[in-house]
């Protein structure tokens, strides 16, 4: 708005000490979702979620029946303020017994660092499941929106509660593209995009 706009410029002016901490206060925040940021989930414009061009979309999408087994892929998360990237692998363990959906994802980063996040998706109707991960507070809300599939969910890294939208749908070739964006107070933060493969045997 144009008032906090002004604002913010006068608080600038006035004490460039508190911008200033504002400042390193945020880039400890990015630093946290560079580290932290996994697959499903990894991943949200806070005010707009992520989208899929019409070309990029192959056959309705199924969770249970494309997580069940191994899965692996490559990613990147992008830092919306500088344009860095951070790159990793993961590989996903995945179960379904009918009604919950576990996903354990073992993530291993360009930068040496490993890190391990579990899904339990609870299916609550035809394409919809409600979700838990370690890190998410309260539930994630899981649906199907035409032939892609939608996650929204919140984490706390730092104290401070931040807000993802991931959009997953499988291409022609039978790999599955995940598109994600974070975002706090309606700023987009960062995105992340995974492509992952179903492991032959």
């Amino acid at each position: 708005m144009p008032g906090t706009a002004r604002q913010a410029r006068a608080a600038t002016r006035s004490d460039p000490g508190r911008w200033t901490a504002r400042s390193k206060g945020m880039n400890r925040l990015i630093g946290y979702l560079a580290a932290l940021m996994p697959i499903l989930g990894l991943l949200g414009g806070c005010a707009t979620p992520p989208n899929l061009d019409s070309g990029t979309v192959g056959p309705p999408l199924s969770l249970e029946a494309f997580f069940a087994g191994e899965t692996e892929g490559e990613g990147k998360f992008v830092n919306s303020w500088t344009g860095s990237e951070r790159l990793f692998r993961v590989r996903i363990a995945g179960t379904w017994d009918g009604q919950t959906l576990v996903l354990v994802e073992d993530f291993a980063y360009a930068d040496g660092e490993k890190d391990r996040k579990t899904w339990h998706l609870r299916q609550t109707g035809n394409g919809t499941f409600t979700g838990t991960r370690e890190d998410v507070v309260g539930e994630a809300r899981v649906w199907t929106d035409g032939k892609a599939v939608r996650l929204a969910y919140s984490v706390k890294l730092g104290g401070l509660i931040v807000d993802f939208n991931d959009i997953l749908a499988l291409r022609d070739d039978g790999s599955l593209l995940n598109r994600a964006t974070v975002g706090k107070w309606n700023i987009r933060l960062g995105r992340v995009e995974l492509m992952l493969h179903k492991v032959a045997g």
